[in-house]
């Protein structure tokens, strides 16, 4: 789910940096959940061979990325600042917290805008798909919690309903087609929870929305 944004990204025109900026993506995800793993274990030598390895690569991808295109070093902030909420609430034992895993989806999404940007164009090209992508990913942060750590509560299942209500207003705005994936959206994060589904169900039926809503990106945009 977390490619999505990257991939609807990659649309708008592709380039062979793309290699090494998914590596830079990837690697440096990986070295940032074992990064945040030794500060919730408080235990970084337990992960320390990890962190180095991943970061290690994301880095050794970065140099040449962020040479050619030094525009991009303009998102790092906004990484930084979003990286430390992580481990802010991580640190203080709430990793599982809703406000974390939308900060983590909000880099993720951010990716929409760097693709473009690493292929040489305009990065607002991919300011409507990055703001798709983080509807979706953020209304997944509240849904998954209704079926699986909260179930059983009524404050996370309203919760969890209002977001993609609003979403899918937020989302037509953009593009009245959207109204297709983001009702569906609304009406599984309203029915589902009702019905006992296994962790596996729950991971196959959002690779399948994620794959259908990449579908729509790159047939919108």
């Amino acid at each position: 789910m977390l490619l999505l944004p990257y991939l609807a990204g990659v649309q708008f025109g592709v380039a062979w940096w793309h290699v090494p900026l998914l590596v830079v993506w990837l690697a440096g995800w990986l070295a940032s959940y074992y990064t945040l793993l030794a500060v919730k274990t408080r235990r970084p030598r337990r992960y320390g061979t990890q962190i180095l390895a991943y970061g290690g690569v994301s880095a050794v991808a970065a140099i040449p990325l962020f040479a050619s295109r030094p525009q991009l070093l303009w998102f790092s902030p906004a990484f930084a600042i979003l990286l430390a909420v992580n481990i802010l609430f991580t640190r203080a034992g709430h990793d599982r917290a809703t406000a974390n895993g939308v900060a983590s989806v909000t880099m993720a999404s951010l990716m929409a805008l760097i693709a473009p940007a690493t292929a040489g164009l305009d990065w607002t090209l991919g300011i409507p798909v990055a703001v798709t992508s983080w509807l979706y990913l953020t209304g997944t942060v509240f849904y998954v919690k209704t079926m699986i750590r909260e179930r059983s509560s009524r404050v996370h299942y309203v919760s969890s309903v209002a977001f993609h209500g609003a979403a899918l207003a937020g989302a037509v705005l953009l593009q009245p087609w959207l109204a297709l994936p983001f009702g569906w959206f609304l009406a599984r994060a309203a029915v589902l929870p009702r019905r006992r589904l296994t962790v596996r169900v729950v991971g196959v039926v959002e690779v399948v929305n994620s794959v259908a809503l990449l579908g729509f990106l790159i047939a919108l945009w």
